[in-house]
């Protein structure tokens, strides 16, 4: 698991974000048993969102009182109450301990790991306003890690997923079946989901992507531009 550092002094302006870790990627993460590549986008979020870190404290609270209940005997029926009793909700905006290797990098980004912030310079066009930078994460489990820009007012092919993809915006904003999504906010997305994310007037987007598997996209232009993108 990525640890999600506290903010530096440059980032501890309020972020108003609108799109948060759903409850299942939290127990995951707390727990550990999340890959490499969504650890990263998720610890990247973290970073930007007090109210996702309160809710990771939380979780690894329960998970540490839990274990602490587990005897030879199966657990009794009120131990999951038992264990919230024992626990302190965790301070407001409570933040786990830094990491190094975090930065602010580009400026107008919002806070990234280094890796990340690296991959950028290794960017690759594919198509007129859009570049694909892949992000090293070791994973070994042929999930893929990006980072993804496309202009201003573009719109992506559409497309559905093998597996579970996590988007991260770090710059910019996207429109997807009308709902926006801004910098630092994180949606997800898995085979139910069949879109065409439209990206915002007035500036570029640039997201963090992790996914299972590559897109699966519904149009032949779409293919075309995947085949150089690799995604």
């Amino acid at each position: 698991m990525s640890p999600a550092p506290a903010p530096t002094d440059n980032d501890k302006k309020t972020m108003t974000l609108s799109h948060h870790l759903s409850d299942a990627l939290i127990v995951d993460y707390a727990s550990g048993s999340m890959g490499r590549a969504q650890s990263l986008v998720v610890a990247t979020h973290l970073h930007a969102c007090a109210a996702c870190r309160g809710r990771v404290a939380q979780a690894e609270a329960v998970g540490g009182a839990l274990l602490e209940e587990i005897a030879s005997t199966p657990l009794a029926p009120d131990a999951l109450d038992r264990a919230l009793a024992r626990i302190e909700r965790p301070r407001e905006a409570a933040a786990p301990e830094a990491a190094a290797g975090h930065a602010r990098q580009p400026a107008d980004w919002i806070s990234v790991p280094v890796e990340v912030a690296e991959a950028a310079a290794r960017r690759r066009w594919v198509a007129p306003g859009v570049w694909v930078a892949p992000v090293d994460v070791g994973s070994g489990d042929g999930a893929l890690t990006y980072l993804l820009r496309v202009g201003q007012g573009m719109r992506m092919p559409q497309h559905t997923h093998a597996g579970c993809e996590l988007t991260l915006v770090l710059k910019g904003a996207f429109d997807d079946a009308g709902v926006r999504f801004g910098p630092g906010d994180i949606s997800e997305a898995d085979d139910a989901v069949e879109h065409s994310p439209v990206i915002a007037a007035g500036q570029e987007c640039v997201c963090l992507v992790a996914c299972d598997n590559r897109l699966i996209v519904k149009d032949w232009l779409g293919r075309v531009v995947q085949a150089y993108a690799g995604i």
